[in-house]
């Protein structure tokens, strides 16, 4: 199961708690393989992930396993 990440571990130089929030949810569905942008799942590409419909891509690869 994916979690997200404890805010207290975290910091956003410059940003306010709500920037921090939007971080650690956005960081949570990457890892989910969900695009941050609210389009649906993103697929595998050879540096990591890319969404077909916006075509947001990273280089975090979901977390499919427990990790």
């Amino acid at each position: 199961m994916i979690e997200r990440r404890d805010p207290s571990t975290m910091a956003i130089a410059g940003g306010n708690q709500a920037d921090l929030q939007r971080a650690i949810e956005s960081d949570y569905r990457i890892r989910s393989g969900m695009c941050p942008n609210g389009c649906g799942l993103m697929g595998p590409c050879e540096y990591g992930q890319e969404c077909p419909k916006c075509h947001f891509s990273c280089n975090t690869q979901a977390e499919l396993t427990p990790q």
